[in-house]
């Protein structure tokens, strides 16, 4: 399968994601108001921010099955094991929140702890899906929740008449819950294969997941701690508006993370020259595909935040401003790719995040006072480019590869498109 076409099968599920995402958005943003929406959003960010941290318990499952060679249902007891564990500390952490906390937060709290339990469960799951190289069935994992929990939103919100962020999370929660037992009968027959609790293998994946998972984190908060400083400066109603920009700045990773996702199982399973090749041409694709998505959102930022509501219009401006540091973090799908799966170090993405988090966090102190959503935006896109730009250097003195390999579009690549291109002929012509 060649990079592009296998990109575009994947981005096929990662585009109705985004879609879903984006209605999402319209939703909460339209019914929810700027400060409504800017609750929703922290207690989404709490939410995003375990998802990233048990996405190390997907990395860890995936990589036992597709390069160790488990059995996915030893792999998925071991792991599910991990995941309940973990989902009771989540549960637990709302029942406190609820009682410790004040105003808002108290109210958001059972909601959020109840989502990221059934986000950590999911992961797992979603994981031995992901190692068995059941592309299908693990998309699929990814698109249900959110799909359901937009459902139930739109029932709550809209159709109860109950435009509150509480309402709003416990919807999502809802949601996520009732699509668990969906995604588990979607592949009970190969999941079993194998089933066994086998104590040495749970501490071999925790420690794989904390890893990753500390990746997974500081990856998250690397594009999401401005919301909490914009927070602080600017109230909720500047996080309801920055959130419009970064939300559909970060649509554009769906195109990266497509074309990585194309390669991952031939990254891990290869070895390392091949694997080395394999990441450099997604790179490649990377910069073409995004770049031009980025020059369309940058023309037309004006008429897409437009179109969400003319409350959010100075969200356009820090669109345009996140979009250079987008286009060149997009590289980070790839490099985190190939250290987690080809050489087992998942701590190698957390390093890069890890500093572009630094340099945000220390941008945002300066700009945000000065400059509002505008100055988180620019803040953002030199942590992004710094961050992905020392990766880069450190990723070819590691592989011994050069620029020209990285940026250098070629004949390959060049062959990869009209593969795509033939395949698309033949499916048109046979209908």
């Amino acid at each position: 399968m060649s990079i592009a076409y296998g990109g575009i099968v994947a981005f096929f599920f990662r585009g109705a994601n985004l879609v879903v995402a984006l209605l999402t958005l319209a939703i909460t943003a339209n019914e929810l108001g700027a400060d409504g929406r800017g609750t929703f959003v922290l207690g989404a960010t709490a939410i995003g921010i375990v998802a990233a941290i048990t996405g190390g318990l997907t990395a860890s499952t995936a990589f036992q099955v597709s390069n160790q060679k488990r059995e996915p249902g030893l792999v998925l007891l071991n792991g599910g094991a991990l995941a309940v564990g973990l989902g009771v500390l989540a549960v637990a952490a709302g029942l406190a929140g609820e009682r410790l906390l004040s105003g808002e937060p108290s109210a958001v709290a059972i909601a959020v702890g109840a989502s990221s339990a059934a986000v950590i469960l999911i992961s797992v799951i979603a994981g031995v899906y992901l190692g068995n190289g059941a592309i299908v069935r693990y998309n699929v994992a990814l698109v249900l929740p959110p799909l359901l929990s937009l459902i139930a939103i739109l029932v709550v919100v809209v159709g109860l008449d109950r435009p509150t962020p509480e309402a709003a999370l416990g919807a999502f929660a809802v949601g996520q819950w009732v699509a668990l037992p969906l995604i588990v009968v979607l592949g009970a027959g190969p999941m079993l294969r194998g089933i066994r609790l086998e104590g040495r293998l749970v501490a071999t994946m925790l420690r794989f997941g904390l890893l990753a998972g500390l990746s997974s984190a500081v990856s998250y908060l690397n594009y999401r701690a401005d919301a909490f400083v914009v927070e602080y400066f600017e109230g909720t109603g500047g996080v309801g508006v920055y959130s419009i920009a970064v939300y559909i700045g970060e649509s554009v990773w769906q195109f990266s993370g497509s074309l990585a996702l194309a390669t991952y199982a031939r990254v891990a399973g290869a070895d390392e020259e091949e694997a080395v090749l394999l990441t450099t041409r997604v790179m490649r694709h990377t910069i073409v595909i995004l770049g031009v998505v980025c020059l369309v959102l940058f023309a037309l930022a004006d008429v897409l935040v437009g179109i969400l509501n003319p409350e959010y219009a100075d969200a356009a401006t820090a669109l345009r401003i996140l979009l250079p540091g987008i286009l060149l973090y997009g590289l980070a799908a790839s490099f985190s790719g190939f250290y987690t799966y080809q050489r087992g170090m998942p701590w190698a993405a957390a390093v890069v995040a890890g500093s572009g988090l630094v340099i945000d966090i220390g941008l945002d102190l300066f700009f945000v006072p000065a400059m509002g959503v505008n100055g988180a935006a620019l803040a953002s896109t030199i942590a992004y480019s710094a961050a992905i730009l020392g990766a880069l250097v450190v990723f070819m003195y590691d592989t011994k590869v050069g620029p020209t390999n990285v940026f250098r579009f070629g004949r390959a690549d060049i062959d990869d498109y009209r593969s795509l291109f033939g395949r698309l002929r033949q499916v048109v012509s046979s209908r």
